[in-house]
């Protein structure tokens, strides 16, 4: 696997939309996600507006709350 490049403002905007993509397919509201994974609404809301780019370990809580993979949350991302 190759190294992520981009500047953290695309990456995060292209998480923000696999995230908000990958909420949408699992019927939830921000709320319900952030609960599943012990967030605030505001900072699941900040990941899919771009304005922050998550740590490795909340993708992959945010991924297991959503029943996909890793991988479909950093779709697009290079």
């Amino acid at each position: 696997m190759g190294a992520l490049r981009g500047d953290v403002e695309s990456v995060s905007r292209q998480f923000g939309r696999n995230l908000a993509e990958a909420r949408g397919w699992e019927g939830i509201s921000q709320k319900q996600l952030a609960e599943r994974v012990s967030l605030n609404q505001s900072e699941v809301a900040r990941l899919e507006y771009a304005e922050r780019c998550p740590r490795l370990d909340k993708v992959v809580k945010l991924a297991d709350a959503l029943g996909v993979q890793v991988r479909d949350l950093l779709y697009g991302i290079e």
